[in-house]
């Protein structure tokens, strides 16, 4: 029987992945975060470690640097669930060594069970033989028998049906640890709030993975990303960042509200148009939006964008709010007289010192705002937050 050690630090995601792992043959031993995987490595030997990227007490990244840097374990096979919107640890695991990434916001314990068989083949390791499912095991009861016998459908259904069981209780979970972590009174109990926030976060988007609700899931996943960069740099923790955890909190326990809606697999829109005439912030723009695979056009002049935007339809305008000749404001407002862009989300781009006054103008047809200089992943949770609202709102449109 192949031993695995699954890493994750949420105890009801470990469980569920525990039980399917275990009916289809594997002995399985679980670790609720990084510190206690490389404890138990040594004394366990497992013959694969599946392990969450986002840890508490030691990272995804430095569990795996500790297995690559044992001798007596360094060759063990790892599978990783990560996160889409962690590009710099994803390089840092790819170059210390996996087998497979897979992304919480969209992996199923099937799809984790195919990909550990897939490794065990190609790393030459039989994997067990899947446990016969026609009659029970010696000593096993009826509810046991039948839940083994429980097919892919019929466990996707039913994680479904019991994450709407749950949804009032993560929305009030949700709010709580959020209005923890902004009245947090200094430095340390911040840090311990922040970090009990993001592992609701994180839950949230493995629960809504399992159950394909792929827009919360997205929608979790990069705010996720965004805790994860303010945990491990304090300095990024402002009025802006602050903002932007709170919306989209807000804004994820609306979709909760409304998850047993259609849903769709892939938000990130696919046209926006940045207006900004600072060719140092564009060049910073370009990078952050390009660093997770969103693409846009650029325009210097506010006059030529709105001659751009009057011919072309546009997901997204980031819109600087000092522009030569006519503001971002008027400009904006000019903007929602065009028939295509009357609800087109805009993004304002100002400056950290003005982001208190700055915050009233987005009353002024504006849609959300940003501070420079700017953060690459609050960025890029901005422009998938309001994307879906966008599309919330074109699925619903007001009566």
């Amino acid at each position: 029987m192949k031993r695995i050690l699954f890493v994750e630090d949420d105890e009801l995601v470990a469980r569920i992945y525990e039980q399917k792992l275990r009916e289809t043959g594997f002995e399985v031993f679980l670790a609720a975060d990084g510190l206690e995987a490389v404890n138990q490595l040594p004394e366990i030997r497992p013959d694969l470690v599946v392990l969450d990227i986002l840890l508490p007490k030691l990272g995804g990244v430095d569990v795996l640097r500790s297995i690559r840097q044992n001798p007596q374990l360094k060759a063990t096979p790892v599978i990783v669930l990560s996160n889409a919107f962690l590009n710099e640890a994803g390089q840092q695991l790819v170059a210390l060594g996996v087998e497979e990434m897979l992304l919480k916001a969209e992996v199923s314990p099937a799809q984790l069970i195919e990909s550990i068989r897939k490794v065990f083949t190609r790393t030459d390791i039989p994997a067990e033989p899947a446990p016969n499912l026609e009659s029970p095991r010696p000593g096993e009861s009826k509810t046991e028998f039948f839940s083994r016998r429980e097919s892919a459908a019929e466990f996707s259904q039913r994680i479904r049906r019991d994450f709407y069981d749950q949804i009032p209780v993560i929305s009030e979970t949700l709010n709580t640890s959020l209005k923890n972590f902004l009245e947090a009174t200094d430095s340390f109990d911040r840090s311990s709030k922040l970090a009990t926030l993001m592992r609701k976060v994180g839950f949230l988007t493995h629960m809504t993975g399992m159950a394909g609700c792929h827009r919360i899931a997205q929608l979790s996943s990069v705010l996720e990303a965004l805790l994860m960069e303010l945990q491990e740099k304090a300095a990024n923790i402002n009025e802006s960042t602050l903002q932007t955890t709170s919306a989209t909190i807000g804004l994820l326990i609306e979709c909760l509200a409304r998850a047993d809606q259609a849903d769709e697999q892939c938000l990130s829109p696919t046209t926006i148009l940045v207006v900004d005439d600072d060719a140092v912030s564009n060049r910073a723009l370009f990078l952050a939006l390009s660093r997770y695979r969103l693409n846009a056009t650029f325009v210097l002049d506010p006059f030529v964008a709105l001659q751009r935007l009057r011919q072309n339809s546009y997901d997204i305008v980031l819109l600087d709010i000092n522009l030569p000749g006519m503001d971002g404001i008027n400009m904006c407002e000019q903007m929602r007289n065009l028939p295509r862009h009357q609800h087109t989300p805009v993004i304002f781009i100002t400056s950290y010192l003005e982001f208190e006054p700055r915050a009233r103008s987005i009353l002024r047809g504006g849609d959300d705002l940003i501070t420079k200089p700017i953060l690459p992943i609050e960025l890029t949770v901005k422009v998938i937050s309001n994307s879906l609202k966008r599309r919330m709102m074109l699925s619903n449109p007001p009566r």
